[in-house]
């Protein structure tokens, strides 16, 4: 199987601070903290989780990073936006000569367009829910990479400190099926529950 370039998940956290630190940087002495409802007058929001996966039936389990872009499509208090998405998740192995890697880790992508709704509240907190299909992929250790469609959906709920940045939790289920060939001996169901925090950028 070709070697594949792993970014290291220290690394992609310390990049997420640096933007924290960038943005935060910008903010505005007219900047209030919210009190009350999230206005919702910005247009675009971009997210990112850090989510601990589990795999069901034969879906490698391990750790995922999660990125959204929202564009609001309708206002009023139930705004419905469009969502973008690409995670990345990875299940790390440690080899041994007589403990070699399995198909049971290896990395996992996800690639999916769909919506979400978002939903005010009398507090500065935004509940949401999200439904959305697209691509996943598949790099087993041990066998051959694969790849079929996918559904998910995603439910959680952010606390926004300013109307731009807010703070989060989200859970996540993905389901579909993967075109393993002869060298994946598990099933080619692919479902995997997912959950986590991140940070949220509006803008």
């Amino acid at each position: 199987m070709p070697s594949r370039k792993r970014i290291p998940l220290i690394v992609a956290l310390a990049g997420l601070a640096g933007v924290v630190t960038s943005v935060a940087g910008t903010a505005h002495a007219q900047d209030n903290l919210l009190h009350g409802p999230h206005p919702f007058r910005k247009d675009n929001q971009i997210s990112a989780h850090v989510l601990v996966a589990s795999g069901r039936a034969d879906t490698m389990s391990g750790t995922k990073l999660a990125f959204d872009y929202n564009y609001k499509l309708t206002s009023g208090w139930i705004p419905l936006w469009l969502d973008l998405g690409l995670n990345a998740q990875h299940a790390a192995c440690n080899p041994t000569p007589t403990s070699p890697c399995t198909p049971s880790t290896g990395d996992l992508f996800e690639t999916y367009a769909g919506v979400r709704w978002m939903f005010a509240t009398p507090f500065p907190v935004v509940p949401y829910l999200g439904a959305v299909g697209g691509l996943g992929f598949a790099f087993p250790n041990g066998a051959s990479a694969a790849n079929g469609f996918m559904i998910r959906a995603v439910g959680g709920a952010n606390y926004f400190f300013f109307e731009w940045l807010g703070l989060g939790a989200q859970v996540g289920y993905s389901l579909g099926s993967f075109n393993y060939d002869s060298t994946f001996m598990g099933s080619h169901t692919y479902a995997v529950l997912d959950l986590g925090g991140g940070l949220i950028f509006q803008f």
